[in-house]
C-alpha cells in the first residue's frame, strides 16, 4: 500500500495561498453566526481516548481547534484543494457559517492525532476568516482501536471519506478512485488488479507504477465494450512499445473495441505472417515513425519526415460526436497502412487487410450508426490519420 505523511490542514492553506489574499479574507470576513454551545472540547475527548475511556463503537461530537486537524493525502485530496473555490464560497456567504458547515467527520488515531475524513474545505474556510489557529469547528470523532493496523485504519477512514458531504467541491476521477480503493470497494480493487500487471497506476495507488491512467471509467468501458482479452492485448502492446507514460482512456476504449471487432482478421494475419501485427503497428506509428523517416531522409532517400501519431490524434472530435466509431476507424486506417507498408500477406482478393467498402465485419460494425455518419466513417477508415 502506498501511504503518505499527514498534512496539517491550515498549514497547507498558509503555504499555498498568497499572503495578501490571506490577509484580505481574514480582515474582510468573519463568522456570521454563533459557535455551537454545550459541546465538549476535542482535546478533552482525545485525553479521554488516551486514558482508554472511549467506546470504539461510539461517535463523539465536539469542538476542535483548526490547528489540531490533519488530513491524510493517501486517500484524501488535501494536496489538491481548490482554494479559489473556498474564497468564492466565503464571499458568497459573507463569511463562515456554523449552521451551513454542520459537522465535520474524523478519527482519533492511536498517536492521538485527529484526522479529518470530511472537512478539509470547512476547516480551511473557518481558519481563513480571521487566521485564528485556535478557532474551532464541530467534528464527529470516531476513536480507532489502539492496536489497529495501518491498513485497517486507512480502510475505515476511506470508507467514511468516500461518502458525500456538504461543502465538498466536485471530486475528479482520481479523487473518487483513490478514496474507493483505500476503502476496498470492489469496483476500485478490480480495476487496480487489472492494471497492476502492466505497471499502470491510478491516482497514485500503485507503488512504483511506470504508467498512469487518469480515467478509471474508461478502463471499465474498455473491458465492457472491448472485452477483457482485447483490453489486455491493447495494454500489453502499449507497455511493450513504451508508447507514453500516460494511458489515455478514450484511446484505450477505441483500441480495445478495434481489437475485439476485427480480431478474426488480425489473428489470421498474425498466423500467416508469424508476427504480432497490432503491436508492430503501435510501435511504428506511435513511437518510431519520426525517427525512421529522419534516418531515411538523412541517408538520401526522397522521403518527408513524418511525425509520430499521438493518442489524442485517434480520438480527435470526441467533443462533437460521442461515439467510439471514428476513433476505431482511425485504428483501421493505421492498421491497413501498416500491413500494406510491411507487405504482410492478407489474401490476394483483398485490397486492404481490413476491407472497408465490401468488408462484412466493417459493415456490421457501422450498420447501427446513422447513414449520414456511416459514410463519414468509411472515409475516416480509408484516409490517413490527421495529426494535431
Amino acid at each position: 500500500m502506498v501511504t503518505k505523511e499527514l498534512v496539517r490542514i491550515i498549514d497547507r492553506y498558509t503555504q499555498q495561498v498568497d499572503p495578501e489574499v490571506q490577509q484580505h479574507i481574514a480582515e474582510t470576513f468573519s463568522v456570521i453566526d454563533a459557535e455551537p454551545v454545550s459541546l465538549p472540547l476535542a482535546e478533552d475527548v482525545v485525553a479521554a481516548y488516551e486514558r482508554g475511556e472511549l467506546n470504539a463503537n461510539q461517535t463523539y461530537y465536539c469542538l476542535a481547534r483548526v490547528r489540531d486537524l490533519w488530513s491524510d493525502p493517501t486517500y484524501n485530496r488535501i494536496l489538491e484543494l481548490r482554494y479559489n473555490n473556498n474564497k468564492q464560497h466565503i464571499e458568497r456567504t459573507q463569511g463562515f457559517s456554523y449552521k451551513a458547515a454542520d459537522s465535520l467527520s474524523g478519527f482519533i488515531r492511536p498517536d492521538s492525532k485527529m484526522v479529518t475524513t470530511k472537512g478539509n474545505n470547512r476547516t480551511t474556510m473557518r481558519f481563513a476568516c480571521g487566521l485564528d489557529r485556535n478557532a474551532r469547528v464541530v467534528i464527529a470523532l470516531k476513536p480507532h482501536p489502539k492496536n489497529i493496523s495501518l491498513d485497517e485504519m486507512i480502510r475505515l477512514e476511506s470508507i467514511d471519506h468516500n461518502t458525500d458531504c456538504n461543502y465538498r467541491t466536485a471530486q475528479g476521477g482520481d479523487d473518487k478512485f483513490k478514496s474507493a480503493f483505500y476503502a476496498k470497494e470492489d469496483w476500485a480493487t478490480i480495476i487496480f488488479s487489472f492494471l497492476e500487471p502492466f505497471r499502470i497506476g491510478v491516482a497514485g495507488t500503485l507503488e512504483n507504477a511506470k504508467y498512469t491512467c487518469h480515467s478509471h471509467k474508461c478502463v471499465t468501458t474498455a473491458r465492457k465494450k472491448g472485452g477483457e482479452e482485447s483490453t489486455q492485448k491493447y495494454l500489453r502492446a502499449f507497455t511493450e512499445v513504451d508508447l507514453s507514460d500516460q494511458v489515455l482512456g478514450n484511446t484505450l476504449v477505441a483500441g480495445a473495441i478495434f481489437l475485439q471487432v476485427f480480431r478474426p482478421i488480425i489473428d489470421q494475419i498474425d498466423q500467416e505472417n508469424s508476427c504480432d501485427s497490432f503491436t508492430d503497428m503501435m510501435r511504428y506509428f506511435f513511437v518510431e515513425r519520426e525517427t525512421i523517416s529522419k534516418k531515411a531522409q538523412a541517408a538520401g532517400f526522397p522521403v518527408k519526415v513524418q511525425q509520430c501519431v499521438k493518442q489524442d490524434d485517434i480520438t480527435r472530435g470526441n467533443g462533437l460526436y460521442k461515439g467510439n466509431e471514428p476513433a476505431v476507424c482511425r485504428f483501421v486506417s493505421l492498421y491497413n497502412e501498416h500491413c500494406n507498408n510491411r507487405g504482410l500477406s492478407f489474401g490476394d482478393s483483398k485490397k486492404t487487410a481490413i476491407p472497408i467498402i465490401d468488408g462484412k465485419i466493417f459493415s456490421k460494425y457501422v450498420e447501427k450508426v446513422d447513414p449520414l455518419i456511416r459514410n463519414g466513417l468509411k472515409d475516416i477508415a480509408k484516409a490517413e490519420v490527421t495529426l494535431g
